[in-house]
């Protein structure tokens, strides 16, 4: 169990940090996703931007080649 900074148990930390750990790692495929994921959006954020825009929501993307949907 982890414990705060004055030494008491904390049950909600531990509960986040072992959901966080038992995720399971990504296969190579949602990888090379996630990296074509992450220079779209940076392309997207800089267009916006120069054209006096900025994104707000969460934008949803889905995968043509797998049918992944990404949030």
């Amino acid at each position: 169990m982890l414990r705060n900074e004055e030494g008491y148990t904390d049950p909600v930390a531990d509960k986040v940090f072992s959901r966080v750990l038992k995720k399971p790692p990504l296969n190579e495929q949602d990888a090379k996703s996630l990296s074509r994921i992450k220079h779209l959006m940076s392309i997207v954020r800089f267009a916006a931007s120069e054209f006096g825009f900025d994104i707000e929501e969460r934008v949803i993307l889905r995968d043509k080649q797998t049918g992944k949907i990404w949030r």
